[in-house]
């Protein structure tokens, strides 16, 4: 990589030598450490605001927006034992905007020069047509009180315009170098993977019960996962030698299956096998290499099963029968009630603000979930808030479904999440996963006719080497 990933414009990090030490692996190790560590300690707080330093520090250095994406995403997995969190919890966290935004102005404005002028992405309409419909929700049942309560206007917000904002944001500033964008955001989530892996081990240690640990974050592990695990997999098709991708890869399917969710492990063995197809097409030299891959492979798999064949079997038929793909949380109940929502206001819903108390006691800054994404959209939105999301997935699909290993890779990331959403709505999560997928698609549109795009200044340039 040249000292600068814009090559031709001077401004594009605040010393020569920013970009190579934000792009590289180091970077993405410290934010591991960065979490793990302080959880470890259970000071949760601690990971937040390093990760958020880091974040800042990004946002100061380097046009690139790859960097201070990353260490937002461990921002958010830093604090995720804290589901439960309060109001005042959450203002107490408010301190790091004193941080943060000064960092963005710094960044937008210092990096102005040169940048181009935004141009209509595909996924621009979709996601404004999924804001009107939220903005829509409820219209005509919901309650003023409903309507405008902090969680309410949060998810309808953030969901929304906000994602469409940070949408433009993140396409003025993401290189466009397709494979180096795939390769960074691929190694980014591969240390997430890392991390809850260790956070996993941790927990364990923590326990002391010689068993799997619980805990309530196992969810939102399982829908990293779901979405690392390909592009693992489609790292090491790129590599000279992917076995330690493909059983890191194994490694990740495998805490997903410990972990007791029956929904996520279903989603994951899917996605493994479409992840496998795509590996085998996109490695080169395929003769020699699969012969040397499968034999290591034979040998792992003879090895587990000289260690686990005694009772290896009935082991892991009591374990897929300890699992409740709906984790006995009345889901089925919650699915009634949300379908019944949805055919008593077909048009626009009962709304994000919806409340029922009797059915679902909710926790500060939580909406009524119905904890499935048809149901959700359905009971929340109605018929608009369908049409929106059904125009937002099939663009998301057309997008990713090209014969190149990358795109495909995220299609099968994306429909491993989705799938898992259908019982679980991660996809209403705005922070962090409405965020990734954001940036997983607008990395996908560097796949698409780069020429060289108009610059303010009139000159021509493209993203990474300037040429």
């Amino acid at each position: 990589m040249t000292t600068s990933l814009f090559a031709r414009d001077k401004k594009s990090a605040l010393f020569p030598a920013a970009d190579r030490i934000l792009h590289s692996p180091l970077f993405i190790l410290f934010l591991v450490c960065a979490c793990a560590v302080p959880y470890a300690f259970s000071a949760y707080a601690a990971g937040f605001w390093l990760c958020c330093a880091a974040l800042s520090l990004a946002l100061v250095l380097t046009r690139s927006i790859l960097p201070s994406f990353a260490a937002f995403l461990f921002c958010t997995v830093s604090v995720i034992e804290q589901y439960k969190i309060t109001y005042e919890e959450i203002f107490g966290y408010a301190g790091v905007l004193a941080l943060v935004i000064p960092a963005l102005v710094f960044h937008i404005f210092y990096y102005a020069k040169g940048r181009r002028g935004y141009t209509l992405t595909r996924m621009f309409f979709p996601q404004l047509a999924v804001s009107v419909a939220l903005l829509l929700g409820g219209a005509g049942t919901i309650t003023a009180a409903e309507y405008f309560s902090l969680p309410s206007i949060y998810y309808m917000l953030f969901l929304g315009i906000v994602l469409l904002a940070i949408m433009v944001f993140c396409d003025c500033d993401m290189p466009f170098n397709f494979d180096f964008v795939g390769r960074y955001l691929a190694r980014t989530l591969m240390g997430i993977a890392l991390l809850f892996c260790i956070m996993w081990i941790i927990a364990f240690v923590h326990d002391g019960t010689g068993q799997f640990p619980y805990r309530q974050w196992k969810n939102n592990a399982g829908n990293f996962m779901l979405i690392a695990m390909p592009l693992t997999v489609w790292r090491g098709s790129k590599s000279r030698f992917g076995v330690p991708y493909v059983l890191f890869a194994l490694v990740q399917v495998s805490t997903v299956i410990l972990s007791g969710s029956r929904g996520a492990t279903l989603a994951i063995a899917v996605t493994l096998i479409l992840s496998a197809a795509v590996y085998v097409y996109g490695i080169k030299d395929k003769k020699a290499r699969l012969a040397a891959e499968g034999a290591l492979a034979l040998a792992l798999l003879i090895t587990l099963a000289a260690i686990f064949l005694s009772d290896g079997a009935s082991r892991l038929i009591s374990l897929f029968e300890s699992m409740d793909i709906f984790d006995g949380n009345g889901r089925e109940e919650l699915y009634f009630l949300g379908v019944q929502n949805a055919l008593d206001y077909p048009l626009f819903g009962v709304g994000i603000g919806y409340i029922n108390e009797e059915a679902w006691q909710l926790n500060d800054m939580a909406i009524f979930w119905y904890h499935s994404t048809p149901v959700q959209v359905a009971a929340s939105m109605g018929a608009a808030g369908g049409a929106a999301y059904l125009y937002q997935f099939i663009a998301r699909i057309r997008l990713g479904f090209r014969r190149n290993t990358y795109c495909l890779s995220v299609l099968i990331s994306f429909l491993g999440f989705a799938a898992y959403s259908c019982i679980n709505t991660g996809d209403f999560t705005p922070l962090p996963f409405g965020v990734l997928m954001v940036v997983l698609f607008l990395s996908l549109e560097r796949n698409l006719d780069l020429p060289a795009r108009k610059l303010f200044s009139g000159r021509r340039m493209d993203f990474v080497r300037g040429k």
